[in-house]
């Protein structure tokens, strides 16, 4: 849950995808429909939006999604494939 104007780091404990033939770097999500209340981002570069990040992303705490304040509800979309 995310309360308005707040940051939340999106961890393991909110995201996991496992795969027993690929490692968590090679598990990559990519942005299908942004959200309408926020932006996801990486924690070192929060003014920069991102649509694209990986599972070592999310276990190593590197994401993090940035609520604008709005009222209205949001989701994200998002798709997981493995690396190429």
């Amino acid at each position: 849950m995310c309360i308005q104007g707040d940051m939340v780091v999106v961890g393991p404990e909110i995201l996991e995808t496992f795969d027993a033939d690929t490692t968590p770097g090679g598990l990559v999500y990519d942005v299908s429909s942004p959200a309408t209340n926020g932006r996801l981002a990486f924690a070192d570069s929060p003014h920069d939006s991102i649509s694209t990040f990986t599972q070592e992303d999310v276990d190593n705490r590197r994401v993090v999604f940035l609520h604008d304040g709005s009222v209205e509800p949001g989701a994200i979309y998002l798709k997981a494939s493995i690396a190429a």
